[in-house]
C-alpha cells in the first residue's frame, strides 16, 4: 500500500487515526487541566495576598506564641515581625518609618507618648471591641484611641534566692533597701537610654520621690551596682549566672524564671503594655485585625502562658478564672497602684536617659570605689565620730546638675533628643553636657580629697 491514504498506526505514516488522535487530543486536555488546578492551588498556598510588618521591643520568646495563633486564625495574612530595643524603634520610626511598619508593640508607656506627640501613630479604626479592666486613675487605653493596652506589667526587682543565702544577704522589701551597705557590689541594672523598662522605673521613682530625692536614691543605689547592662533582658541572664544577687527589672522577667523570685515596690508602678497603629504603614485593615485578636479573649488567654507571664486586661478573661488571683491583680484592687504621668516623662525622656548615662553608666567604676572607700570608713568611724565629714561627702556623691525645674521645661528638655532623631548635638547640647561634667568631676575630686584626709586621719588616730 502507498503511503498517501494511510490510516494504519502501525504502518510508518506520521498521521493516526481520527479516533485515536482525539482520545489522545481529550487525555492531553485532561492532563493539562490538572496540572493547572494544582499550580494554582501551590500559588494560592505560597504566596499570600496580605502582608503585616510588626516592630516590637518583645523578645521571640514573647511574641512568637501570638503570631503564631494569628497566623492559624487568618492564614492568608503573612506576618513579619522586627525586634529592636524600644530606643532603636524610636529611632527607626521617627526617620519617617522608612520600613513601612504597620504596628509598634512595646511595654513603654513613654515610646507611645513620643509618638502620638509627633504625630507618627494613626488612631486604631476599630478601637477596643472586648472590654477592659477598669483601674482608678489609670488608664489602660490612650484617650484618643492612639494607643491600646494589651497587658499590665509592674516594676520593681528580682532575686537569685541561692546567690543570698550563699551571700548572707537579706531580701529587699522596700526601694530604700536597695541602697543600702549590705547590698554593695550585688546590685545589677540596665541603661534607661537602652531599655524602656528601665526608663520606666527611673522615671517612676524621680515621679514618687521627686526630682533631687530620686536622684540621690538612684546615685547612692549605684554605688552598690556591680553593672549596667545594655538590655533589661541580661538582668536575669546574669542573676541565674550568679554574676550578681539582686536585679531592678519588670515583673515578667523574674516571673518566668524558676530560678528567681520577684517583688513588687511599694507603690506599685503599674506598666500599662501597649500596641498601636504606625502612620506610613501599608496595611491598615491587617494591622486592625491584629491589634483586634490581641485584645480579644482569644488573644489575652495567650498572655497568661508561662512563657509569656503578663497581666491580660480583659473583663472576660478574668471574669471566667476560677484560679488565684495574680498578685499583681490583687495589689491593683487594694488601691496600691500609683498613676504615671506620661506626659512628664515624654517631656523629659531624653534628658533623663542621658543624665543617668553621664552621672552613672559612664561614671560607674569611679563611683563604685568611691562608695567602697566611704562605707570601709563609715565602719571604723563611731555613731557620732566624722558626722559632717559624712553628710558633705553623701551630698556630694548625690548632687544632680539639672534642676526640677529645668527638667519640666520642654525648650531646655528637647534639646536632648538629637540621637533619637538621628541627628547631630547642636552647640548648646555641647556646651550643657560639657557643664555636666565639670560639675560632677569637681565633686566627685573633692569627694575623693575628704576620703583620703579622712583615712589619713584615721590610720594615724588608731594604729
Amino acid at each position: 500500500m502507498s503511503c498517501s491514504g494511510c490510516s494504519s498506526p502501525e504502518s510508518g505514516c506520521g498521521v493516526a487515526h481520527p479516533s485515536i488522535m482525539r482520545r489522545f487530543c481529550a487525555a492531553r486536555a485532561l492532563l493539562c487541566a490538572v496540572i493547572l488546578c494544582f499550580a494554582a492551588d501551590a500559588s494560592a498556598a505560597e504566596a499570600p495576598k496580605r502582608y503585616l510588618d510588626i516592630i516590637t521591643s518583645f523578645p521571640p520568646e514573647f511574641y512568637a506564641p501570638f503570631i503564631a495563633a494569628f497566623s492559624q486564625k487568618y492564614p492568608d495574612i503573612q506576618v513579619m515581625t522586627r525586634n529592636k530595643k524600644t530606643t532603636s524603634a524610636l529611632v527607626d520610626i521617627r526617620r519617617d518609618n522608612p520600613h513601612r511598619f504597620d504596628v509598634f508593640w512595646s511595654s513603654s508607656t513613654d515610646a507611645f507618648a513620643i509618638l502620638k506627640a509627633e504625630g507618627r501613630l494613626q488612631p486604631v479604626p476599630g478601637g477596643r471591641r472586648h472590654p477592659a479592666l477598669s483601674i482608678d486613675g489609670i488608664p489602660i487605653d490612650d484617650p484618643d484611641g492612639y494607643v491600646m493596652g494589651f497587658a499590665l506589667s509592674g516594676v520593681g526587682w528580682m532575686w537569685n534566692p541561692a546567690y543570698l543565702r550563699r551571700e548572707g544577704i537579706p531580701v529587699p522589701k522596700h526601694w530604700e533597701d536597695l541602697a543600702a551597705p549590705v547590698y554593695y557590689g550585688h546590685l545589677a541594672m540596665s541603661t534607661p537610654s537602652r531599655s524602656g523598662t528601665t526608663h520606666l522605673i527611673v522615671e517612676s521613682l524621680l515621679q514618687e520621690l521627686g526630682w533631687e530625692k530620686g536622684w540621690a536614691m538612684l546615685l547612692r543605689m549605684a554605688g552598690n551596682l556591680r553593672t549596667v547592662s545594655a538590655r533589661s533582658f541580661s538582668v536575669p541572664e546574669g542573676l541565674i549566672n550568679e554574676r550578681f544577687g539582686v536585679g531592678l527589672g519588670i515583673d515578667f522577667l523574674g516571673q518566668s524564671r524558676r530560678e528567681l523570685r520577684f517583688r513588687y515596690g511599694t507603690p506599685v508602678f503599674l506598666v500599662p503594655a501597649g500596641i498601636g497603629m504606625l502612620t506610613g504603614g501599608c496595611n491598615p485593615k491587617e494591622a486592625d485585625l491584629f491589634i483586634d485578636f490581641i485584645l480579644s479573649p482569644e488573644g489575652q488567654e495567650i498572655l497568661r502562658q508561662p512563657t509569656v507571664c503578663r497581666l491580660p486586661v480583659s473583663r472576660e478573661v478574668h471574669a471566667r478564672s476560677t484560679g488565684e488571683a495574680p498578685e499583681l491583680l490583687t495589689l491593683i484592687r487594694s488601691n496600691q497602684a500609683k498613676p504615671y504621668d506620661a506626659d512628664l516623662s515624654r517631656c523629659r525622656y531624653h534628658l533623663v536617659n542621658r543624665l543617668f548615662d553621664r552621672m552613672i553608666t559612664y561614671r560607674l567604676t569611679e563611683r563604685r570605689s568611691l562608695w567602697k572607700r566611704y562605707l570601709a570608713l563609715e565602719r571604723r568611724w563611731d555613731a557620732e565620730e566624722g558626722l559632717p565629714m559624712k553628710e558633705e561627702l553623701a551630698s556630694l556623691l548625690c548632687e544632680v546638675p539639672v534642676s526640677d525645674a529645668q527638667s519640666r521645661n520642654h525648650d531646655f528638655a528637647a534639646q536632648f533628643a538629637h540621637a533619637a532623631r538621628g541627628t547631630a548635638p547642636t552647640e548648646m547640647e555641647r556646651a550643657e553636657t560639657d557643664r555636666w561634667d565639670a560639675f560632677l568631676s569637681k565633686r566627685l575630686d573633692r569627694a575623693r580629697a575628704i576620703l583620703t584626709k579622712a583615712e589619713s586621719e584615721l590610720i594615724r588616730s588608731r594604729p
